[in-house]
């Protein structure tokens, strides 16, 4: 963009429409009211505007540690083991030792209380009657492995550890009704050993974060979400506090059914509107993946899942939790639901790369402070234009062990962050002569080791409908 000089500083003077960075009003910002520190006649290096991708990001050796520390000889294994019990349908034997859902959740359980004494592993049980695809009285069970944290606030990552296969023709009479083969090696025991592995990887680092991270292996998705919506709700009813859902599924294979590969990259999806909670966290993930992931490509989708399917991270949305979707971008699916959708259709190096950007955004997130607050007690956001009527001064509530804050600002037609202020330990900023109504706003919260929160971004409630009374 025209105007922008890199490191060092702005084009003086304001040539409006050719430059977003001068029309911000960052030479002469000024901090606002309420806040402590003269006024700037000037942007610092630590207060100048930079790419959003990544920019203003300290690499934090720990990350870069728990991501190399995801291996794919332990990926291959779980694959394989989930894998080998031949089918994990939801309504499968759950008495059979080797075979079926039930010897699945339990051998899930027993592998992750082997990964660390910090991990609170349980399987979380819910008994349901017939109802939709669930064809007779069944128990979900969730398989659960917490990480206690600082803080209650929550940060998952999960996959579904059911599968499902039609029976094939030949094989038809040989099976008892829900017991015939259905591997599920990429759908879905490519997301549950993701999550497993980052089980292990963060149970195992000697880091004690701020939030408190669940590893939660759904069960029946394949039936309509049921263990996801079943969890989501109780959470939702118990006033737990969801920061992030990391939800993969189908995130092992790099060749499509049409022979196109594709395994340099990754799709995450997430429901809008433009700053849903879903949208802040896909974007935080791609922003940290390109720090500390660049080999591999988070692609942004904007709908909430594939076209007319789902997953289990839609009941966490209609909760208004932050939850995305990670699929691989080429899926196959001549093996999907088959008894085709086998290990050696899962690459383990592809696997990893999937496991490491999970792993970048997942640490970062649980190491870092809560995201600010932005709205006042009536839920509406503390931006407004200032004193003047023509500035754009922003408010926020201190996070706990917080000890700078960072604007993220765009133009209110794009997507994405465009650029990124730190401000320093405040409570408010002003950026004079700047519309609030051309532009979007967020703040970050930024710990003591550069860790950044999620962004709060400002964000207006739609005008509800009112009707007019007229004189019959």
């Amino acid at each position: 963009m025209s105007g922008w000089i890199g490191k060092g500083g702005l084009r003086p003077g304001k040539v409006p429409g050719v430059s977003l960075l001068v029309g911000l009003g960052l030479v002469g910002a000024t901090l606002g009211g309420g806040s402590t520190g003269p006024e700037h006649s000037g942007v610092t290096p630590e207060r100048e505007a930079m790419p959003a991708n990544g920019g203003g990001l300290a690499v934090d050796e720990r990350i870069s540690v728990l991501v190399d520390e995801v291996s794919e000889e332990r990926l291959r294994f779980l694959v394989d083991r989930l894998a080998g019990f031949e089918t994990r349908h939801t309504l499968s034997s759950t008495d059979d030792p080797e075979r079926g859902i039930g010897a699945a959740r339990e051998w899930m359980v027993e592998e992750l209380e082997s990964y660390s004494d910090r991990l609170e592993v349980e399987l979380e049980c819910f008994t349901i009657p017939p109802q939709g695809r669930i064809t007779r009285e069944a128990e979900i069970c969730n398989v659960k492995a917490v990480l206690p944290g600082r803080s209650e606030r929550r940060v998952y990552v999960s996959g579904h550890y059911d599968s499902i296969a039609q029976i094939p023709e030949d094989q038809e009479g040989e099976w008892g009704p829900y017991d015939n083969p259905a591997p599920g090696a990429n759908d879905d025991a490519s997301g549950t050993a993701l999550t497993m592995e980052l089980a292990r990887v963060l149970s195992q680092s000697g880091l004690e974060f701020d939030a408190t991270l669940v590893f939660i292996g759904f069960a029946g998705e394949e039936q309509g979400l049921f263990g996801a919506r079943l969890h989501a709700e109780e959470a939702s009813d118990q006033g737990r506090r969801i920061d992030a859902v990391f939800n993969n599924d189908v995130v092992g294979n790099t060749k499509g059914g049409n022979g196109i590969e594709d395994g340099s990259s990754v799709r995450v999806f997430s429901p809008g509107p433009q700053d849903s909670p879903a949208r802040q966290l896909a974007r935080y993930i791609r922003r940290h993946a390109g720090a500390y992931t660049p080999f591999h490509e988070v692609r942004l989708i904007a709908r909430e899942d594939r076209f007319g399917r789902g997953g289990d991270h839609t009941p966490f949305n209609w909760h208004g939790f932050a939850a995305v979707r990670f699929t691989e971008p080429m899926e196959d699916y001549s093996r999907q639901h088959t008894v085709e959708d086998t290990p050696d259709g899962v690459d383990e190096g592809y696997l990893a790369r999937n496991a490491r950007v999970n792993v970048a955004g997942v640490g970062s997130l649980a190491l870092a402070p809560a995201a600010p607050e932005v709205d006042d007690e009536n839920g509406l956001p503390k931006l407004d234009r200032g004193e003047t009527g023509y500035d754009a001064r922003l408010r926020w509530e201190r996070s706990p062990g917080a000890v700078a804050y960072r604007i993220f600002i765009r133009e209110a037609w794009t997507p994405d962050w465009e650029h990124i202020v730190d401000v320093g330990d405040v409570d408010e900023w002003v950026f004079p002569d700047l519309s609030i109504d051309a532009h979007v706003f967020g703040v970050a919260a930024v710990g003591p080791d550069g860790q950044e929160s999620l962004v709060a971004p400002y964000v207006r409630p739609p005008r509800e409908a009112e009707s007019v009374e007229v004189v019959e």
